[in-house]
């Protein structure tokens, strides 16, 4: 295995800033694969189509077109080499670290001797995204935007004609409207005193139906506890009474239903039919 695998991730930062006049912080940013086609360019000058690489990528898709570039130079030089797109766009750190320390053994093989090579006119002065970017880096500027900041404002050649000031108007209120809205009020209030009547009368009547239900439902109940009292009074002279054996069943049974319906039977008694 060559030397360049076995170089630490802070060796392969500073060899990549100072060669390429860079300022990469992460291996992990190499993922956009710009980073890549220069390191190769700079192994083999005028191989590798810089002015296609983008160097502001930033996201997967923006990646792939770098890496296309990156396999076209493979191609030109005749490096048989694969490279896992789809991992290196992942920006993990451990697959861009392997690739970049393969391209630094690359570089060590064939492109150390290209000392008069110059990363900023190869980058043909694209811009550099932030992390990339260092304090001596020539700032790539608009001429046109340049030259027009340069001008001095102009004063505008008509000037603007003073508004008069303008007058709070005062609303007038007509005295028939007044009143008309005076009696709709009174319309409407006394329509709802009419509806609240009502509901008061409905509901005194819901209250009378309730109290009438409410006493036939005690008479029940008392009418109904008499009678297992009456039972009960029955049934505890019988347990007292000697003779209890010589009661049958329906004797027993005679001696309660008398008791059920003894009211109801005189009532039937004083009531004679015509």
């Amino acid at each position: 295995m060559e030397g360049a695998f076995f170089v630490s991730r802070t060796e392969l930062l500073a060899w990549l800033n100072e060669t390429l006049c860079l300022n990469v912080a992460k291996v992990e940013q190499c993922a956009s694969g710009s980073v890549y086609c220069q390191i190769l360019d700079m192994c083999h000058p005028g191989t590798v189509a810089m002015k296609r690489v983008n160097w502001v990528a930033k996201t997967d898709h923006e990646f792939i077109p770098n890496y296309k570039v990156l396999h076209a130079a493979f191609d030109r030089n005749a490096i048989e080499k694969h490279v896992d797109v789809d991992r290196l766009i992942r920006a993990k750190y451990q697959d861009n670290l392997e690739f970049l320390q393969w391209m630094k053994c690359y570089w060590d093989r064939e492109g150390h001797a290209n000392g008069d090579y110059n990363p900023h006119l190869a980058r043909e002065g694209k811009a550099l995204p932030p992390w990339a970017r260092t304090a001596s880096a020539p700032v790539v500027r608009n001429p046109l935007t340049h030259k027009e900041n340069l001008r001095p404002a102009e004063e505008p050649s008509v000037k603007p004609r003073p508004q008069k000031p303008v007058q709070a108007k005062t609303a007038r209120v007509r005295p028939g409207s007044v009143a008309a809205h005076a009696d709709h009020s009174m319309e409407s209030g006394s329509a709802r005193v009419d509806d609240l009547e009502a509901k008061v009368s409905s509901q005194q009547q819901d209250i009378e139906e309730l109290r009438t239900t409410l006493d036939g439902m005690e008479r029940e109940r008392d009418y109904y506890f008499g009678k297992l009292r009456e039972v009960e009074v029955f049934c505890t002279g019988l347990q007292d009474d000697e003779s209890r054996g010589q009661v049958s069943v329906e004797k027993f049974i005679t001696d309660i239903q008398s008791i059920l319906y003894a009211e109801a039977d005189e009532g039937a008694e004083e009531d004679p039919t015509p």
